[in-house]
Parts: structure tokens; C-alpha cells; sequence
């Protein structure tokens, strides 16, 4: 019962902070996103290989090849989820998009280091990347081990970081992509019904499972 207050709340607590960042989105851009950006943006060329790597957890054939992975060990919820979580980000990411109308960096601000092509009038808000990401690590957390959750929080921060870094998004733009897949990851547990904390599994994988401590029982 704990769990679900806890998905309400982020729902609703998403929904807010989607609503507001939109708004401002709308705008334009802000002396502190610049300042945050430019700093993300004007690290050494060199590192582009290795952000590049962790950026593909936020790409949108993440989520498919994650729910067939799951699938493999019949993980049936698990698979749902996914499957549902983001087909909701990558549709209402499209329509806001629309909405906001907001631009890529280099079309709100000077000075940007541009490490991939973007199409011409190509829209910034919200984050796709951030939004998959984000839905990937909510789903993650409820029905994975800890291994696992530790993993996808930590790819979950560095997403937004190498999307700056290749001057796809300004900050806002990553906030509304990631309360986004907050708010439909945690609408969907709900929906669901996620596994409860006394169903994980114990480390020394004694129950048998293929996932070990990696999956609860009922995921």
C-alpha cells in the first residue's frame, strides 16, 4: 500500500512539474540553463565515445529490447510495463513537443558545440532521451534487484548529461523529458500493480530463479 501512495504521489508530483516547465519552456531560455549547459557542452571532445555508449539507454529501441530481454525469462508484468511506459513517453512526448514549440540550442542561445545533426526547426522540449530513460529507471526500481537499480539511476543521470554535451537539450528541456517518464512509469505501476518489497529476492539467489537477486518473484 505504501508503494502505491508513493506512485500517486509522483504521478501528481510529475504532472505539476511537467505543467510548469512546459510553461516556462515556452518562454525561452534562462541565464541558469546557459550557465548549466555550456559547462556540459564545452567538456573535451575525447569523451564522446564513452557518453555516446551511455546515451543509448535513453534511445527509444531501449525499451523494446529491454521488454523482449524480459520476456525471454517470462517476466510477463515486466514486459507490460515496459511495453506500455513507453509507448505513453514517446507518444506524448511527440505532442508536447508540438505544443511547446521550443527550439534546439543552438537556435536559443550562441556558443553551441553541436556533436550531432539535428534537423532543421528540429524541437528540444521535452527530452525524448530523458523521458525513456527516466520510465526505464522507474520501472526498473519497482520490479528489478538492486544491482539493477543502481545501474539504471546511474545511466539515468548520465543521459541527460550527454544530451547537453551533444547540444540536443537545455535543462528544461531534460526535466520535462524526466518527470515525463516519471509521471507515465508511475501511473503505470499503478495500473499494474507492482511487486511489494517482501517479494525481492535474497542475494544468495536460493530461490532458484534465473535472475537471482536481480528480479522480484512476481516481476
Amino acid at each position: 500500500m505504501r508503494r502505491r501512495w508513493l506512485d500517486a504521489v509522483l504521478v501528481v508530483a510529475g504532472a505539476v512539474v511537467l505543467v510548469a516547465s512546459a510553461a516556462l519552456a515556452r518562454l525561452g531560455a534562462y541565464g541558469w540553463e546557459t550557465a548549466i549547459f555550456q559547462a556540459i557542452n564545452g567538456l573535451p571532445d575525447g569523451i564522446r565515445p564513452f557518453l555516446w555508449v551511455l546515451n543509448q539507454y535513453g534511445t527509444a529501441i531501449t525499451i523494446p529490447v529491454a521488454a523482449v530481454a524480459a520476456m525471454l525469462f517470462r517476466k510477463w508484468r515486466l514486459v507490460l510495463s515496459l511495453a506500455v511506459s513507453g509507448a505513453a513517453v514517446y507518444g506524448l512526448a511527440k505532442v508536447i513537443k508540438e505544443y511547446v514549440a521550443r527550439g534546439r540550442p543552438a537556435a536559443l542561445i550562441a556558443g553551441v558545440v553541436e556533436r550531432e545533426t539535428f534537423a532543421p526547426l528540429s524541437l528540444g522540449y521535452p527530452s525524448g532521451h530523458a523521458a525513456v530513460a527516466s520510465a526505464i529507471t522507474v520501472i526498473a526500481v519497482a520490479y528489478l534487484g538492486r544491482p539493477w537499480q543502481i545501474a539504471a539511476v546511474a545511466l539515468a543521470i548520465m543521459v541527460p548529461l550527454s544530451r547537453m554535451y551533444v547540444a540536443a537539450h537545455l535543462p528544461l528541456d531534460l526535466i520535462g523529458g524526466a518527470v515525463l517518464g516519471l509521471m507515465v512509469a508511475s501511473l503505470v505501476n499503478l495500473l499494474v500493480r507492482r511487486p511489494d518489497d517482501s517479494q525481492v529476492l535474497p542475494l544468495s539467489g536460493g530461490s532458484g530463479s534465473p535472475w537471482g537477486p536481480w528480479c522480484t518473484r512476481r516481476c
